[in-house]
């Protein structure tokens, strides 16, 4: 019986195409289509935006360091090692996965400038107005409460080896900051956010990348989960206001300097 249905279902099909004008079925396509031809950059942005991050969620996280390139790179190292070059590795991967190929991307693919990336000064009067109420607002509080919750003592710093020494942690923030902040920032609020504000509106870029850079701290603390999803939105308004995304640079990383220092101290490492 169901071989009978199936030849009648392709006979059928088949029949109905051969009859149907070809100009109709084109227009069909086309008008299916229409929507990603008429924003076309908007949709390269979207879907380059996603392939990007499937390939730092899986390739360059500091847990792929350490199931697949560890044992090759460094034969027999202790595990706390390997815990602070997969952070390093994770940091650089940031870097080229979340900074630099979209550069390329915007310079050379959408023929824009790399202010797309919020890389300007913008309005830098309100930037620094920002930043000083970001880390009175943010930073501090917030990192400072982090070492009283064990769900984050237990991630933060990310590779513990990075409090062993005055010289090894300053390594590890500058890597932190200059690595994996600008490109977090400059990715999210710069190539997501604005990259799609012309095609979509700011409230749809700013969905966009708010649900995308929140569901990349899934398997973080709780807390900094439900954190991330609100300054998804906090810091999308301040990216309409300013048009930069150093204030948010600053405020992000002076969040995580905190954080690493009271988890720090909280867990007895220092």
């Amino acid at each position: 019986m169901s071989r009978l249905f199936l030849h009648f279902f392709f006979v059928s099909s088949a029949v109905s195409l051969h009859d149907w004008p070809v100009s109709k079925f084109w227009q069909e396509i086309l008008r299916l289509i229409e929507p990603f031809r008429a924003s076309w950059k908007g949709t390269l942005y979207g879907a380059a935006g996603m392939a990007l991050m499937l390939v730092y969620f899986y390739q360059g996280s500091a847990g792929f360091f350490a199931r697949h390139l560890s044992s090759r790179l460094l034969p027999g190292t202790e595990l706390e090692v390997v815990q602070w070059w997969g952070t390093l590795y994770q940091f650089g991967c940031a870097f080229v996965l979340l900074f630099l190929v979209p550069a390329f991307f915007l310079k050379f693919v959408g023929k824009e400038k790399l202010t797309g990336l919020g890389l300007g000064l913008g309005e830098w009067k309100a930037g620094i107005l920002v930043t000083v109420l970001g880390i009175l607002a943010i930073s501090l509080p917030f990192g400072l409460t982090a070492g009283s919750m064990p769900d984050f003592r237990a991630v933060y710093p990310l590779s513990k080896l990075a409090a062993s020494s005055g010289g090894r942690f300053l390594v590890y923030q500058l890597c932190y900051g200059l690595l994996f902040y600008i490109a977090w920032e400059a990715f999210f609020r710069g190539f997501l956010q604005i990259g799609l504000r012309r095609h979509i509106g700011d409230l749809g870029a700013i969905l966009v990348q708010t649900s995308a850079s929140t569901l990349l701290h899934i398997g973080k603390p709780l807390g900094e989960v439900w954190a991330a999803l609100a300054a998804g939105f906090v810091f999308g308004l301040v990216i309409v206001r300013v048009r930069s995304i150093w204030p948010l640079v600053i405020v992000h990383w002076g969040l995580g300097l905190v954080t690493d220092i009271s988890c720090a101290h909280a867990s007895g490492i220092w």
